[in-house]
């Protein structure tokens, strides 16, 4: 009996867990990258302050994260408030439409409308602390140089050694774009004095903001997308933009929500907002490997929800829908369910 509880709980956790790296490049032993992250992205005049969530599950020494940015930062990393998430994504929600089971739309739904050892070429600018992570921004001169770097420090990220080889031609090909491009590179790690044996950590950092300098808003997706072995094909990421009331934040056509911030949520939004700025919220979707950057514009502002439609509270697809969030849990509450009800039956049977 006790062997039987012991395997469901084992499986229930296996159903339930995950490894993800956000935002960045993550590189590391069996490292998977969520394809779906949520990112808030504050630009004003001239500074772009950026704001993601690393999560990480497994060995310690297996971890490493690779953040490029276009300039020095002017805000080192630093811890924000979760609420600022929570909050953003409320003010953004959009509007629920609901529908009969028998609707041409069915059950689905969319929008509409540290230091470490010196190496020729490469420069340490700053490095730090921030939760259970060591972080270092470097200037390279050469791929080469930022890799050697990489190796000296004891940074895991794809290399001739590896098993797939070309994931270490491309991973070179990407270090090199952002080199040419006379960009930063933020290297972050598990602290060793966080986890001293290499052990196993999975924990949720909470999210980490950093500043710097750029003449327009930009996310690193190249990085974040090189090499990727995400389950999905597409990643799509949900960037919460916050700007002056004048402008919005602009890619193209991936509007989900424009709106002024009223001033009740600006206590929640920890410091990211000020009284009559504008919140933006924009689904961006791009492939493995792109060979750009998404960069993103500024328009003149104008209120915009988008239309979400869902099943009606009595319709087959309400009770059949389940969110992607949901599976995991539900999963492991069926592996659970299944077991004991094995175990059960093991014992009436004696």
């Amino acid at each position: 009996m006790k062997r039987c509880l012991m395997l469901a709980a084992g499986c229930a956790g296996l159903l339930a867990s995950g490894r993800a790296f956000p935002c960045g490049g993550g590189f590391g032993t069996g490292i998977q990258i969520n394809p779906q992250q949520d990112i808030i992205l504050v630009w004003k005049d001239g500074v772009e302050t950026y704001v993601f969530q690393p999560i990480f599950c497994g060995t310690a020494t297996n971890f490493a994260l690779i953040l490029p940015v276009p300039a020095q930062l002017s805000q080192k990393p630093a811890l924000a408030d979760q609420q600022a998430f929570t909050t953003a994504i409320a003010l953004s929600e959009p509007k629920k439409v609901e529908v009969s089971e028998g609707s041409s739309i069915g059950c689905a739904s969319g929008s509409l409308g540290t230091n470490g050892a010196a190496n020729p070429g490469t420069t340490v600018v700053a490095s730090g602390r921030v939760g259970f992570l060591d972080w270092t921004q470097l200037k390279a001169e050469t791929e080469t140089s930022f890799t050697d770097w990489l190796t000296a420090n004891g940074y895991p990220y794809p290399t001739a050694a590896s098993p797939n080889y070309s994931d270490y031609l491309l991973m070179k090909g990407v270090f090199d774009y952002y080199v040419q491009k006379g960009w930063y590179f933020l290297a972050f790690r598990i602290s060793q004095d966080a986890v001293p044996d290499g052990g196993t950590i999975c924990k949720s950092l909470g999210p980490v903001s950093l500043a710097f300098p750029t003449s327009s808003a930009v996310v690193p997706s190249r990085m974040a997308s090189a090499g990727s072995t995400a389950p999905s094909s597409q990643f799509t990421w949900r960037v919460l933009g916050i700007t002056h009331g004048d402008v919005q934040l602009d890619s193209g056509s991936s509007l989900a929500f424009s709106g002024a911030i009223p001033d009740s949520a600006l206590p929640s939004l920890a410091g990211l907002a000020q009284t009559g700025d504008r919140l933006t919220r924009l689904n961006l979707s791009f492939s493995p490997n792109d060979e750009l950057d998404v960069s993103l514009g500024t328009i003149i502002a104008s209120d915009y929800r988008a239309t979400e439609y869902v099943p009606a509270s009595d319709s087959f697809c309400s009770v059949t829908k389940v969110s992607a969030s949901g599976k995991h849990s539900l999963l492991a509450l069926l592996g659970l369910a299944f077991f004991g009800l094995v175990c059960w039956q093991r014992w009436r049977r004696r």
